[in-house]
Parts: C-alpha cells; structure tokens; sequence
C-alpha cells in the first residue's frame, strides 16, 4: 500500500483553536452581554438604571462638589460616582429602598450648594455624602471608581491579582 493522503480540505489544529475561541467568545458576549463588560469596569455609557436624566445631573453635581476634580484626582464626575449609585437603586439592588429619598430630595436641593444641602437637610445629606464616598471608593465592578479613580489618588497602582503578589514588587493586572 501506498502512502494515505490527507485531506484538502483539514483544518489546522490551529485554525480550529482560533475559531473554536472566537465562536466561545461570541457566545459568552451574548450570553453574558453587559454584566460581563460591566464587571470588567471599563463599560460604555450605560443609559440610567434608576434616575432619571434629570436627577442624575443634579447628583452628579452635588457629588462633584463633594468630591472635586483636581490636578492629583479626578473627581466624582470622572469616576463616575452618580452611575455607581443610578446601578445600586436599580430594583433587587442594596440601596433601591433609597430611590424614592433621592427623588424627593434631588427636587427639593435642584441648585443649592452641597454646604446648603448639608443645613437644610442634615440626614439626607448624610446618606448623599456616604454614597458618594462609596461609589468613589468602590471596586468598578459596582460602577462607580471608573478607571481606578481613587486608587489613583491614594497612589496604588490597581488592583494586584489575588496569588500572586511578590513583596517589593508591583503587581498589575
């Protein structure tokens, strides 16, 4: 007998793998869709969850009163802080309970100061400047501290990937 032949038209074990993992890929996108790019923290602009157009604007100029932009950090605007607590008052979320305050509140303070806010509405203000902070602290995951805000300000690097941190080094992502 002589030597077998091969097939033509055979796939590269190669070419199978590369297909193989954008067909994987492709599924896990539509299967998974945002929350997949959501937890990676580097989502597009999502429409709002909870807020409406309106009441995110006066939140985010609230927090970034708060929390201002300077030349170290950015502020709450830039690290996103308002879509932070727009995704946490979504229904099923820790602070959906808090949506009905905030609407009531974001129409009673439309243009006053934060100091003003503070006066006239010491609770509210307590919980306002307790989220703020939250979602400028947060990990990404929850929407909030886009692009690794406040760990740029405290001067850290980002996250180290659990395991394999090596003392003295730096360990990114």
């Amino acid at each position: 007998m002589g030597p077998q032949k091969r097939s033509t038209c055979a796939v590269s074990r190669k070419a199978f793998l590369g297909l193989s993992g954008v067909v994987a890929g492709g599924f896990a996108a539509g299967w998974f869709g945002v929350e997949l790019v959501e937890y990676m923290g580097s989502g597009p602009e999502t429409p709002w969850r909870s807020l409406t157009e309106d009441e995110a604007k006066e939140f985010d100029r609230l927090a970034e009163e708060l929390i201002p932009a300077d030349e170290f950090a950015p502020g709450a605007h830039d690290a996103k802080v308002v879509r932070f607590i727009d995704w946490q008052m979504a229904p099923g979320k820790p602070y959906e309970k808090d949506l009905e305050i905030y609407r009531k509140f974001l129409a009673l303070t439309k243009g006053m100061g934060a100091a003003e806010v503070e006066k006239k509405f010491p609770d509210f203000f307590a919980t306002l400047l307790r989220h703020v902070r939250q979602g400028y602290y947060a990990h990404p995951v929850h929407g909030g501290n886009f692009a690794y805000a406040s760990y740029r300000l405290v001067g850290l690097p980002g996250p180290t990937v659990t395991g394999r941190n090596v003392p003295g080094r730096e360990n990114h992502l």
